[in-house]
């Protein structure tokens, strides 16, 4: 494993990539979903115990529940679904107002962050292809570089991977 010699001289971007707190709106807006769900499976727990109920009532008892009741329990819930639809639009619409309004403030945070990354991918590469190069030099002058260092030899593979590490960096 490599030691480190120096600080990084990069900024520390642990300070400026930073998400701020969701505001209290988005809480309120998913409580406010927790109910309507809650609700929502609660009226059909309500609709399917009635409908066992009817499906197992004894022959030759009493009725003790009847398809109009089934069908009175299951027309309250469309207004439960209804409610939940509401509850999920606006708590996705508390979220999506929140995250448009961090992200001009990420804009440089993350262009800085952009920057670092390629810049230290391109020193990497200076450096691999700086290793590769003595490798074949040493291979040419039949010189066996493995019982001093391994990291030349394989700066060649390391490259290789750095193309693939470079491929979402690239998309971005």
């Amino acid at each position: 494993m490599l030691a480190r010699t120096k600080a990084p001289t990069s900024p520390d971007f642990s300070k400026t990539l930073v998400i701020p707190e969701r505001p209290a709106s988005i809480a309120k807006a998913e409580e406010a979903l927790q109910k309507a769900v809650a609700a929502r499976e609660e009226g059909q727990a309500r609709h399917i115990e009635a409908g066992r109920r009817l499906a197992n009532q004894p022959l030759g008892q009493p009725p003790t529940i009847s398809q109009r009741d089934v069908d009175e329990i299951g027309a309250t819930l469309q207004p439960l679904f209804d409610a939940e639809k509401e509850a999920r639009a606006v708590r996705d619409e508390e979220v999506r107002l929140f995250e448009m309004s961090i992200g001009p403030s990420l804009a440089e945070p993350l262009a800085a962050y952009r920057q670092a990354v390629g810049e230290a991918l391109d020193s990497l590469e200076v450096l691999l292809r700086q290793g590769a190069g003595f490798a074949a030099k040493a291979r040419q002058a039949r010189f066996d570089l493995k019982s001093h260092s391994r990291l030349p030899a394989v700066s060649e593979q390391m490259l290789d991977r750095l193309a693939f590490v470079r491929q979402p960096y690239e998309r971005t």
